[in-house]
């Protein structure tokens, strides 16, 4: 597994490279927006709002996250990172999809005929947009291969399974910004060529899907993770294996894990060693299993080895 602070940096210029996008272009689409006229082109402006300050909620994420625990938070702050990530995907909800619909129903209603402003406006900054989110999402696509290697898995393996939201945001939002665009780019298209509004009203209300796709997809992740998902079956058995190698473990009876954060994992044991063991012998045995598995999974940062006592076995 990647170092949790190689793996931060990584996040942290991601999330940079998103901001910087998003900004710059969500202030072209505006006024290009209201140049043209184009309800597809101001839904992409409020797409890109939403990205930007998306950004800067995850920005304090980090932060919060890497707060020591405390006497009220004994193992620590790592969830505000799934917090802040689903605050990012209810207000891409708010602020971009449903405004994106809204905008779009609006256009339609207006009906065919209605006035537009200059289209090469619209293609120069749908076109300049394009470049810039290519360059974001080319960041965030090369930090999470990083993330992925360091954890030996395949770049779709690890974008399934990843618990680090964070990492996965400007990801999601850098390709739905680009799939944003085309959808923009052909109902300006449409319009340009028919004279029809609908179609660039259709375009907002496609980009408001996407959106809705995201958002969806991103708080779903986020809420499982703050309920209290544990590790994945694969990583399960490796802790299971790891406790059982040891010939004075009997049986692993119970074992329960829980993710803390996007590189902390809480672990519950609960083991049925060898009758003949003293207490010095036991005691040495669960500080030999609780290092190895910190040592071969160093998410597990908080491990509980319970012994069980052979007159409550069933």
């Amino acid at each position: 597994m990647a170092g949790s602070g190689n793996g931060e940096q990584g996040t942290r210029r991601a999330i940079t490279a998103a901001f910087i996008a998003n900004f710059c272009i969500a202030v072209a689409k505006f006024v290009a927006g209201f140049i043209s006229g184009s309800s597809a082109l101001l839904a992409e402006g409020a797409h890109s709002v939403a990205d930007t300050v998306n950004q800067v909620f995850l920005y304090v994420s980090l932060s919060l996250g890497r707060k020591p625990p405390d006497e009220e938070h004994p193992y620590g702050h790592g969830k505000d990172r799934f917090f802040w990530s689903l605050l990012v995907s209810v207000g891409l909800f708010i602020a971009g999809a449903v405004f994106s619909v809204y905008e779009g129903f609006t256009a339609i209603i207006g009906g065919e005929g209605g006035e537009h402003g200059s289209f090469l406006i619209g293609y120069i900054v749908l076109g300049i947009a394009f470049v810039f989110e290519l360059g974001a999402l080319a960041v965030a696509v090369r930090e999470f291969r990083h993330a992925a290697a360091g954890e030996g898995r395949t770049f779709w393996r690890y974008f399934r399974v990843t618990r680090n939201t964070t990492l996965k945001v400007p990801l999601y939002e850098d390709a739905a910004a680009l799939t944003g665009l085309v959808i923009a780019a052909a109902g300006l298209f449409l319009t340009q060529t028919t004279g029809n509004q609908i179609y660039d009203g259709l375009a907002s209300i496609g980009v408001g899907i996407v959106l809705i796709f995201v958002a969806w997809e991103l708080g779903t992740d986020s809420r499982a993770l703050l309920l209290g998902e544990s590790m994945l079956p694969e990583d399960r058995e490796r802790l299971h294996e790891i406790v059982r190698s040891f010939p004075e473990v009997r049986e692993v009876l119970r074992l329960i894990t829980m993710h803390l954060g996007p590189n902390s994992v809480l672990v519950n044991a609960e083991v049925h060693l060898a009758d003949e063991l003293e207490t010095d012998q036991i005691e040495d045995l669960l500080e030999r299993i609780t290092r190895k598995i910190r040592t071969e999974m160093p998410e597990a940062q908080q491990t509980f080895i319970e012994l069980h006592s052979p007159a409550r076995r069933v």
